[in-house]
């Protein structure tokens, strides 16, 4: 398996890797895993956290909004 650093998956989602790391730390970027004090990327998670960013209108609610 081949994990990604901070470097190569801000250069996937071509986000800076401050952006990363932040969203990290807030939990909303992929997962991660950390390894020792190494941080690392699994594709598959970056792909499936891209995926999860699509939208198919401007607005755009995971729950309905009360009336």
């Amino acid at each position: 398996m081949s994990l990604l650093n901070t470097k190569e998956t801000a250069a996937k989602i071509r986000k800076s890797e401050s952006w990363v790391n932040h969203a990290r730390q807030d939990g909303s970027g992929p997962k991660y895993l950390k390894i020792g004090h190494q941080v690392r990327y699994r594709p598959e998670d970056v792909e499936a956290w891209l995926e999860q960013q699509a939208r198919t209108r401007i607005w755009q609610f995971d729950e309905p909004r009360a009336a």
